[in-house]
């Protein structure tokens, strides 16, 4: 039977099979073999180095912030942090259970690890900012414990914390595993990617129970660069304590020859220093249901009718479209009457007879009203943009106002109307729909008196572009020059600014409601604060070779001659005196 011809076949044919079978399933072998061992061999690599390879990073210093005198207003503290990696539940209950003995938690704490743990991080804070004592009894377990190490950290410092609090900003720690501290706003958010430095990481190797048994290799952090801003720390707090005597209001310092601020202050302040760290629900709430908002910064952030300071505006416009002669004259009898109204003077007896220069000096209402009727608020608002309104002035802080330049097209797309001929009156003087921020006015008289060049202001020291050529005529701008010394020699600013070594400038009120007839002239001190005017004052020094420019506004603070004036007086005989 053995020798049969179909028994031999048979055996053949199922030799051939297996034999096939064992063909196909080595080929299939071989390839999986390629595929894991050639085509794939990174990726699993990598999967068994993340199991048996930890990165601890290592966080880098954040660049300090430093003023152009010197001195570190933002530096970091070197603190100590308890980690946990993700191990298995019982673990880290385990763990958890044991710090507990030698770490005080608190229930935001433990909502926080455990949303940490949830989400996956690699990492989990167990403690930002251990005590000395607690430090010292971890120090002598963290042997008996896998998963948890102690590692150093670094938290921001401001050395001048309500000075430049507006400026420099505040951090906070990022919502990833790491926390790492990131610029939210100043200067903090504006350079963050330069401030920030680059982490470096150890690399260790543990067992299959977590344990680290040796370190294969470390990369060092990058720390951050320092930036170096040009104001100057003892200037900026004598201007912090000078308007800390007020509510709110802010100042800025200008440098006319490169366009540096040397001060800017904005009042009320608050400490970057707890916002950075460890910031509580009630201490969060307290800061933003402050009615005076202590986190804006008024000298850019929030925008004003600008008042008589824009009166310049309006002078140059029309002698640069020869609507006047600084020789003629114009009547001012208190009023200027258009249709039914009569839109009153700050002045009810009126100044009489008034050319240009004395329209400025004496801040006269009517005067102003008559040429802007004449120019046309298109007109105006084309002078305006000339020396920075209705721009960002390119400053280098986030949340920069624009401010607002109104004119007809603007008008009808917002409110479906047109443009009324007594609307033009009041833009005229700086007042209904025209809005500008402190620092452009600040740089409107940057622009005035920087001569060949158009001046445009800087925080960072030797960061400055080229500087560009000044388009603005500057014949008119001697006649307008002129004027405004006189403000602060015979005019309303002469009570306060008038000095040995001369000031140029220009008060304003700014109001911020409608004025009834029978209120006009009223005492603002005899004026509910938050009704009162905003007190405003813009002027530069020394009068024959102007280098500084100094802008003040005090919200609800009454008159620019009697409040805002004599703080800018107090700031330029300090500059004088350097």
């Amino acid at each position: 039977m053995f020798d049969s011809y179909t028994f031999k076949d048979d055996i053949k044919f199922r030799a051939k099979i297996i034999f096939g079978a064992v063909l196909l399933l080595s080929i299939a072998l071989v390839v999986n073999l390629y595929w894991l061992q050639i085509s794939n061999a990174e990726k699993y690599a990598l999967l068994s180095d993340k199991n048996r390879i930890r990165l601890i990073p290592i966080m880098p210093k954040r660049g300090h912030i430093i003023t152009s005198d010197g001195k570190i207003i933002a530096g970091n503290i070197c603190r100590y942090k308890l980690t946990m990696e993700q191990c298995s539940e019982k673990a880290f209950q385990e763990n958890l259970s044991f710090l507990g003995q030698y770490v005080e938690l608190d229930e935001e704490d433990g909502v926080r690890i455990y949303d940490s743990r949830k989400k996956k991080f690699p990492f989990i804070v167990i403690k930002d900012g251990l005590s000395w004592e607690e430090y010292s009894k971890l120090s002598m377990i963290l042997f008996k414990l896998n998963n948890i190490s102690i590692e150093n950290a670094y938290i921001r410092d401001y050395t001048m914390p309500f000075e430049f609090s507006h400026v420099v900003g505040h951090t906070s720690r990022s919502k990833n595993s790491l926390q790492i501290p990131t610029g939210k706003t100043g200067i903090e958010a504006v350079l963050n990617n330069s401030l920030i430095g680059e982490i470096g990481n150890i690399q260790t190797e543990i067992n299959s129970i977590g344990k680290k048994i040796r370190i294969i290799d470390s990369q060092e952090p990058t720390d951050g660069k320092d930036v170096v801003i040009t104001i100057d720390s003892e200037l900026q707090k004598y201007v912090y304590d000078l308007l800390s005597q007020e509510k709110a209001g802010s100042c800025v310092v200008l440098d006319i020859s490169n366009g540096e601020v040397l001060s800017m202050v904005s009042i009320p302040a608050f400490d970057p220093n707890i916002i950075s760290n460890k910031l509580t629900q009630s201490q969060w709430r307290s800061i933003t249901n402050d009615p005076l908002f202590p986190l804006m910064n008024r000298a850019v952030s929030c925008s004003y009718p600008p008042g008589s300071i824009f009166k310049i505006i309006t002078a140059f416009a029309a002698l640069s479209e020869k609507i006047v002669s600084p020789k003629d004259k114009v009547f001012c009898g208190g009023g200027v009457k258009l249709k039914d109204h009569v839109f009153h003077c700050w002045n009810r007896q009126g100044h009489g007879s008034v050319n240009l220069c004395d329209a400025l000096r004496l801040s006269c209402d009517c005067y102003f009203f008559e040429i802007a009727k004449k120019l046309g608020i298109d007109t105006i608002v084309k002078y305006a943009q000339k020396f920075g309104f209705g721009t960002a002035t390119g400053i280098e802080l986030p949340n920069e106002n624009s401010g607002l330049l109104p004119t007809k097209k603007w008008k009808f797309l917002r409110y479906g109307t047109s443009w009324k001929p007594y609307e033009t009156m009041i833009a005229g003087i700086g007042q209904g729909a025209v809005l500008a921020t402190l620092m452009q006015s600040a740089v409107m008289f940057g622009k005035l008196y920087a001569g060949n060049y158009d001046f445009s202001p800087t925080l960072i020291k030797d960061g400055k572009k080229n500087k560009l050529q000044n388009p603005i005529n500057q014949e008119y701008l001697e006649i307008i020059k002129n004027a405004l010394h006189q403000v602060c020699v015979s005019g309303t600013a002469a009570g306060s600014c008038r000095t040995d070594y001369g000031i140029s400038g220009k008060t304003g009120s700014s109001q911020v409601r409608k004025i009834k007839t029978n209120e006009a002239g009223t005492n603002q001190k005899l004026v509910q604060w938050k009704l009162r005017d905003h007190a405003v004052f813009v002027g530069c020094a020394p009068y024959k070779n102007p280098r500084y420019v100094v802008a003040v506004l005090i919200e609800h603070g009454g008159g620019g001659a009697s409040v805002a004036a004599p703080i800018a007086r107090k700031i330029f005989d300090r500059l004088m005196k350097k």
